[in-house]
């Protein structure tokens, strides 16, 4: 598995992630026969508009995490975007919004070593459980989430909500408490 380092999305770093996320949304249009080659991009940024407009919005929202992965070279590998819980009974778990591998760099592992930075990271902060979605169409993200132990939380016809319990640096399920939080990067 190859060593990614988190750190916080740059405003360069959230177009890219823009971007790649409305390829992939194009793309997996086209591959299930919704969409024509021809005006899939177009299509694709004009039905993300709100998930994008809230991912601008993330950037300085409380207890919301857009986070870059990059390799030990510096190379950006990826993007991520995390919402932590309000505050109350759900304090302790997040939900992964949006992971994305750089194209260039894709079937390489980067995946699994994103989404194991991240459980690190929460964890180390208090939080015991990462859910998220994850479409039906995406075999590769299913393969990659049953690999690293997320559970069937609910079925919907087009996507699987999953859940994972998350344990801290002492291997307990309980929040860690700390009296600063380190920043990552």
């Amino acid at each position: 598995m190859p060593d990614v380092m988190l750190v916080p999305m740059s405003a360069q770093d959230l177009e890219a992630f823009v971007d790649e996320e409305v390829a992939d949304y194009a793309h997996e249009r086209v591959l299930d026969g919704a969409w024509s080659r021809r005006d899939a991009l177009e299509r694709a940024r004009a039905e993300l508009g709100r998930d994008i407009a809230w991912e601008h919005e993330a950037v300085t929202a409380e207890r919301q995490r857009l986070l870059t992965a990059i390799d030990p070279d510096g190379v950006r590998v990826g993007w991520i975007w995390t919402k932590l819980g309000p505050p109350g009974p759900w304090a302790a778990s997040a939900f992964l919004c949006q992971m994305t591998v750089a194209r260039p760099v894709r079937n390489r592992g980067y995946g699994r070593s994103m989404l194991t930075a991240l459980e690190a990271l929460l964890a180390n902060e208090g939080i015991t459980e990462l859910r998220l979605n994850v479409c039906e169409s995406n075999l590769p993200a299913r393969r990659l989430y049953s690999a690293a132990g997320y559970e069937l939380a609910e079925q919907l016809p087009t996507m699987r909500r999953l859940r994972k319990r998350l344990l801290s640096a002492n291997g307990s399920c309980e929040p860690v408490v700390f009296s600063t939080v380190a920043q990552v990067g």
